[in-house]
């Protein structure tokens, strides 16, 4: 169910992973029905994709309660050069920002 959830969540396809780990998307419908698992390289590369922690993947769990920085980098990671500038940007542009400027939530 994560893995099925977390392809929801992120807006990806089943058919789109199979293709960028290079498995039938036959082999892939097993995994996602239980039927058969993927080998350790295979399962890492998912979540990568993913931008999820092996761990989280397996268990559920994750060993650093803190993950918003690796998801952040990982997203990072996707963009073009310009984007990155803009992020970087924003990001100084925000560290900066006096606390009780904080948008409200």
């Amino acid at each position: 169910m994560r893995l099925k959830n977390e392809i929801k969540v992120k807006n990806t396809t089943q058919e789109w992973i199979a293709s960028k780990i290079g498995v039938p998307f036959g082999t892939f419908r097993k995994w996602m029905t239980r039927k058969t698992y993927p080998n350790i390289k295979q399962g890492i590369e998912i979540a990568r994709l993913l931008g999820i922690s092996a761990e989280y993947l397996v268990t559920g769990t994750e060993a650093d309660r803190d993950n918003m920085e690796q998801t952040m980098i990982n997203e990072y990671r996707k963009l073009n050069t310009t984007d990155r500038e803009n992020v970087l940007l924003i990001m100084r542009t925000w560290a900066g920002r006096n606390i009780s400027d904080k948008v409200a939530e």
